[in-house]
């Protein structure tokens, strides 16, 4: 059996060519320091602009309200309770100020409140029943952050008026995290995504192995050796396992450092990124049989890389355009990437402490994925480079 002079063969010669194997172990690593320094730290931060019209009234006691400035200070105070939200609240007299304001985009909301606020709550808390106060929220949708402030802006002013009035609503809302995370910020949601790259950068060290075969000549005197196809195929695999395994542990220790503390089990996400590393491999072998060199790896090699990275969810939301569905599941156009369904995977690891029991779908689609693109790409590449001439 060759397979292990195949393999050992093939692992110096990835760590001959350093550079290549450098640039895909420590690729996913730096892009982690990227978001963490541009997401990890920063607060969330919403700017209100309150606009009070609301008039001061006396109750029943002689005692003064004026709801509209108590509700400006709550919100003032208010504080999420792990610090990720902050609202930053101003004032303004005029409405016409305001809406300059809010177009110059200076502020996210502006929220106007009415003069009858405080009649109204007065009214409400003594047991009458007024009409309704209209708090008006004017935002541009241009804006991304237009509608968490109105969220946010609503529910507190909503919850101000009940714990003022003692109101008791007809509902109650409850909310059930299926997460094993108490908090999730912008940095937490990119891990999982950027576990995905690291193994999406073992298309340039896997394809480059396949390629420099052919390239230096070697793959002649392999074949003429009776070598058998399998046998080499199975040797390099291998190689690219254990890569993509350093860059994943590489990658998620560089999270670590840096504060991400992620759930599930490290022997769940071993798996997956097996699993994931021979996919990668597959697709790696018909990008090598259409490419001659090296240098065409690095070039034309990094639209698959691209489409990879941009079409498998991890970086950017990616619309669903449903194929078709499998029961209750929907398969979608991505869904034919084996990288979409590992970053899946990963994030339910790291997200919600998933098994292999919540994963069977997504290991299965990348074994079925894996087969498929094993199967192109050895007919591709032993018709064109393996035949005898």
């Amino acid at each position: 059996m060759r397979t292990l002079p195949l393999f050992k063969k093939a692992m110096i010669e990835n760590f001959r060519d350093w550079k290549i194997l450098v640039l895909g172990l420590t690729f996913a690593p730096f892009f982690v320091v990227l978001m963490y320094f541009y997401f990890g730290e920063a607060v969330e931060s919403y700017r209100i602009l309150f606009v009070n019209h609301d008039q001061r009234v006396i109750s029943e006691d002689g005692s003064s309200i004026h709801a509209g400035e108590i509700l400006i200070s709550e919100m003032e105070e208010f504080q999420h309770e792990n610090g990720a939200v902050r609202l930053n609240v101003s004032k303004e007299e005029l409405m016409v100020e305001a809406r300059k304001r809010l177009r110059s985009k200076s502020v996210d909301l502006v929220v106007e409140i009415p003069e009858n606020f405080s009649r109204t709550l007065l009214d409400y808390k003594e047991t009458k029943k007024p009409e309704p106060a209209i708090v008006r929220t004017h935002g541009d949708p241009a804006n991304p952050k237009y509608i968490m402030a109105a969220a946010w802006s609503d529910s507190l002013t909503y919850q101000f008026t009940v714990d003022w009035t003692g109101m008791k609503g007809p509902l109650q809302l409850e909310t059930e995290n299926i997460s094993s995370l108490e908090s999730v910020n912008d940095f937490d949601l990119y891990v999982p995504g950027l576990l995905g790259l690291a193994l999406m950068m073992l298309m340039f060290t896997a394809a480059a192995t396949l390629i420099k075969e052919k390239d230096k000549g070697t793959i002649v005197r392999l074949r003429i050796s009776n070598m058998a196809v399998s046998e080499w195929l199975v040797a390099v695999c291998i190689t690219q396992v254990i890569i993509g395994l350093l860059a994943v542990g590489l990658t998620y220790l560089t999270a670590v450092v840096l504060g991400y503390q992620g759930g599930g089990s490290w022997n769940v996400m071993a798996v997956i990124a097996i699993l994931s590393s021979v996919s990668i491999m597959a697709i790696s072998l018909l990008v090598a049989a259409l490419l001659r060199t090296v240098f065409d790896l690095m070039t034309i090699g990094s639209f698959p890389f691209f489409i990879l990275m941009f079409f498998s969810g991890g970086m950017f939301p990616i619309p669903s355009i449903q194929l078709f569905s499998l029961g209750a599941r929907a398969v979608n156009v991505n869904d034919i990437l084996p990288t979409t369904h590992s970053i899946t995977a990963m994030s339910k690891i790291l997200n919600q402490g998933a098994g292999f029991g919540e994963l069977f779908f997504e290991m299965g689609a990348i074994v079925f994925l894996s087969v498929v693109y094993f199967t192109l790409g050895i007919w591709l590449f032993a018709n064109r480079h393996l035949k005898a001439k």
